[in-house]
């Protein structure tokens, strides 16, 4: 497994370090540390005039930030080694942070980008900068957005994560990265599965002879109640897929619409980690976020793994 932690030295990485202080990657995985220090665009203006005494200021102010960076990633490092089997590489670039995340995710081939965002505010939800957006918009792999934990959670061992399924590649995929990490003691999964009642349905029981509008409301009742065992089915294989690791496992079954039955599961719990699927369609150039986990990840205030199917053409 090949994971980029994205990191600036501010508060917004402390989510992403302290989430993969818990979660326990796979032994053997590639973990990249990656810092960005932002073109200086101002500085990098003069230096271009080739005047000699800005330039030698530029070149000092960057070499000074290239090591303030590189003793953050080996403080970084030696924080997440205690409880990691993994290989630690630190790089540093300097460019456009969104730019320079996803050329590094193009040219080591990484299955995870974890990276942190900005603030939460209650009036609007999950504020995402535009470097998170950006990512989380344009990576072709699974990519986790980490918001700072509240302090009261950071001491408890456990975890409380809502993993979002709903039978699609995406969500297997979710399930699958699941199963590969392993959680600290104590930890707490819900499975959520939703079914959602479409108008289109509806419009597909009036196509039939009868124009009685209780027996069409049954028929869609009963069409509804198909796909309910159906749910059902699907929320005891992902039980017993996940089954091994020992913990706390509940499996709920709800009626409504996706987006908002997940957020109100992960308030209510409270959630610590969402994980779902992408549900994403593959343009010719970019890869597209569903309206599900698009919602759900500017809308909730913890942090949320959206894991993508990469084998999917």
């Amino acid at each position: 497994m090949k994971v980029l932690l994205a990191l600036e030295q501010t508060r917004i990485s402390a989510g992403a370090i302290q989430l993969l202080s818990k979660v326990k990657l796979p032994g053997g995985t590639d973990l990249f540390l990656l810092h960005v220090n932002p073109i200086p665009q101002k500085l990098a203006g003069l230096a271009k005039e080739r005047i000699l005494k800005i330039s030698q200021q530029v070149k000092e102010i960057e070499k000074d930030v290239l090591e303030q960076a590189r003793q953050f990633l080996s403080k970084v490092e030696k924080r997440l080694s205690g409880r990691q089997d993994v290989h630690f590489y630190s790089l540093v670039k300097k460019g456009f942070p969104g730019e320079e995340i996803l050329k590094t995710i193009q040219a080591k081939d990484i299955d995870l980008v974890v990276l942190g965002t900005r603030g939460y505010s209650k009036a609007t939800g999950f504020l995402l900068g535009s470097v998170s957006q950006w990512v989380l918009q344009e990576a072709p792999c699974s990519v986790l957005i980490a918001r700072n934990m509240p302090r009261e959670k950071k001491k408890v061992q456990g975890m409380k994560l809502l993993l979002a399924t709903d039978g699609s590649p995406d969500a297997q995929a979710a399930v699958d990265f699941l199963k590969t990490v392993e959680l600290p003691p104590s930890s707490q999964i819900t499975i959520l599965h939703i079914v959602q009642k479409h108008v289109f349905e509806t419009e597909q029981a009036l196509t039939t002879d009868s124009k009685n509008e209780t027996e069409l409301a049954k028929l869609a009742e009963e069409l509804l109640e198909v796909r309910g065992r159906q749910g059902a089915k699907l929320l005891e294989h992902t039980r017993k897929a996940l089954s091994f690791y020992g913990l706390s496992i509940q499996e709920r079954l709800v009626f409504g619409n996706p987006a908002a039955e997940i957020l109100k599961t992960a308030r209510y719990m409270p959630a610590d980690l969402i994980v779902m699927g992408s549900r994403g369609s593959t343009g010719v150039k970019r890869m597209f976020l569903g309206s599900v986990s698009n919602k759900v990840v500017h809308s909730t205030g913890c942090s949320v793994a959206i894991i993508r199917n990469i084998d999917k053409k």
